[in-house]
């Protein structure tokens, strides 16, 4: 033991000792991980709060959603808007308030409009993404499937139908 001194019973080495000079540097190095601890939780509190993925997200739209969730629940349909008969739900309060003013629900339904042509974007993509893999997964194990087999693989991927993609071009047209 350092000096030649045992130390008390039921104390380590070195506890008890420089009590007067340790005691400040052992706080503020106990802070100092203290704050190393925390700093995972607090980008991870970050990066919920400003991660919106580069997307105008209509899951994070204060005053409407595309699909019926509390409190979004009274249905309403697009009527002023290029598109028609959107349909999308909104609040008691949204009815209250907005709901009579023209220019504020010409300006939701344009949100409406612009977020159901996004969700239509990514959704093609989606069944696109889709369709080539079951064309790739076919592809490959064409040698390994009976002719039967062969037959009804080759069916179910000319008849899959990229349903969004064809709402997305009839009712927005090419032009993405």
């Amino acid at each position: 033991f350092p000096g030649g001194q045992r130390p008390a019973q039921g104390q380590r080495p070195n506890q008890g000792q420089g009590q007067g000079q340790g005691q400040g540097q052992g706080q503020a190095g106990g802070n100092g991980m203290q704050l190393l601890q925390m700093i995972p939780i607090l980008l991870l509190f970050l990066f919920s709060i400003f991660n919106s993925g580069g997307e105008t997200s209509q899951s994070e739209n204060r005053y409407f959603k595309l699909y019926k969730q509390a409190p979004f629940h009274n249905p309403l349909q697009t009527r002023i808007t290029t598109v028609k008969d959107i349909p999308f739900f909104v609040t008691d309060k949204f009815m209250r308030t907005y709901a009579r003013d023209r220019y504020q629900l010409a300006q939701v339904e344009r949100m409406v409009e612009r977020d159901y042509k996004e969700y239509l974007v990514k959704e093609c993509k989606t069944q696109q993404r889709h369709l080539q893999t079951m064309e790739k997964e076919l592809e490959r194990n064409r040698r390994n499937l009976s002719d039967a087999d062969r037959e009804r693989s080759s069916k179910r991927v000319r008849e899959y139908e990229l349903t969004r993609c064809a709402e997305l071009k009839q009712l927005f047209g090419n032009g993405r």
